[in-house]
């Protein structure tokens, strides 16, 4: 380091002289006077052993938010309109490469499979086939009958393992 730049940056350490930013805030907060006092409402919760109020008040807002949306169950639904087929896309993502995956998808009434240009009478279909490492996007074409919402169940057994998923479809006329 040159001995230019260290004298400077010990030249940063000086305190600035008594005239200058502090004094001067120090003057206008003196001819302010004193503050207003807090509002009655906020007397309570300033003072002595009730300054623990507004942090409770706060956990219990929180709390009570947290339990009623808790209580709400809000699954996401594609609509798919009755006059129309849909291809939903079903996605099973693996961390290794499978050689044999057997997979079920199950309709309920109101939904049926759709395939060739018809409506196929099966309310399930089972396989089994090899899943990559990564995504495997399996198409599925279906046809709503009547409007309603409906559960498209998914499972998916490797070995003992087995996973269960529902994609959820709204069924509007028209």
């Amino acid at each position: 380091m040159s001995r230019d730049l260290r004298d400077r940056l010990r030249d940063l350490r000086v305190d600035p002289p008594d005239g200058g930013f502090s004094a001067a805030l120090h003057r206008k907060l003196v001819a302010a006077g004193e503050p207003l006092p807090p509002p009655w409402w906020r007397r309570p919760f300033l003072t002595g052993q009730r300054r623990w109020l507004w942090p409770a008040f706060g956990a219990v807002a929180g709390l009570a938010v947290f339990l009623v949306l808790s209580q709400q169950r809000v699954e996401p639904a594609t609509q798919l309109p009755a006059t129309k087929i849909a291809v939903v896309r079903v996605n099973l993502s693996t961390e290794v490469a499978v050689q044999s995956a057997e997979i079920r998808v199950t309709l309920p009434d109101g939904l049926v499979f759709w395939a060739d240009g018809k409506e196929l009478p099966q309310r399930s279909f089972e396989w089994t086939q090899p899943l990559a490492k990564g995504d495997n996007d399996i198409p599925i074409a279906v046809r709503g009958v009547r409007p309603g919402r409906y559960k498209m169940t998914v499972t998916a057994r490797i070995g003992s393992e087995k996973i269960e998923d529902e994609v959820v479809l709204e069924v509007t006329s028209g």
